[in-house]
């Protein structure tokens, strides 16, 4: 449940076009480490200007936090995404299926995007969709409760390595 589907650098890295030859729609994304650091008070315009470029493809861009209503709201208007949902609550499944059914989101047409194991593609997989891992973007400005996560996944990875050794290389390679 804990293994993602792709393993990328960075956000940017995935080819929004080949997905959206694919078939997909829709990228959910967690916001904290994955598209800017916790430091970062407001979206930057390189971020802004990013966001757009995936938008005039075709997607539909959601966010996913277990941060504030305020931080994910604020990002959310900058970068006019099409929605958000924060206090997420991940692992946890519930609040995101809730809200993908509020919305009327085709899980099939989903890309979702995190940099934790422990919570992000977890719970993605959990709802089956096309889970994507991507490096945390500053690792030095992580919450106490996100330094405890990456102490779980040393073990989650321990046990990758011997079970998906490829996706274990791949996620290991991140951190060189």
């Amino acid at each position: 449940m804990y293994t993602p589907k792709i393993v990328i650098k960075k956000f940017f890295d995935l080819d929004f076009n080949k997905l959206y030859e694919k078939g997909y729609r829709i990228i959910i994304s967690d916001l904290d480490n994955t598209l800017a650091p916790y430091t970062m008070n407001e979206a930057s315009s390189e971020l802004v200007n990013e966001i757009r470029k995936i938008k005039e493809i075709g997607f539909k861009i959601y966010l996913i936090s277990n941060n504030k209503e305020k931080r994910i709201k604020l990002f959310k208007e900058m970068l006019e995404a099409d929605g958000y949902l924060s206090n997420a609550k991940k692992p946890n499944p519930k609040r995101l299926e809730c809200y993908l059914q509020q919305m009327q989101l085709d899980k099939t047409k989903i890309i979702a995007v995190g940099d934790q194991l422990v919570t992000d593609i977890l719970c993605f997989n959990r709802l089956n969709l096309q889970s994507v891992l991507v490096k945390t973007i500053d690792s030095k400005t992580q919450k106490w409760y996100t330094k405890i996560n990456r102490l779980r996944e040393m073990s989650i990875l321990k046990k990758m390595k011997k079970k998906n050794p490829e996706i274990y290389r791949k996620i290991e390679e991140l951190y060189e």
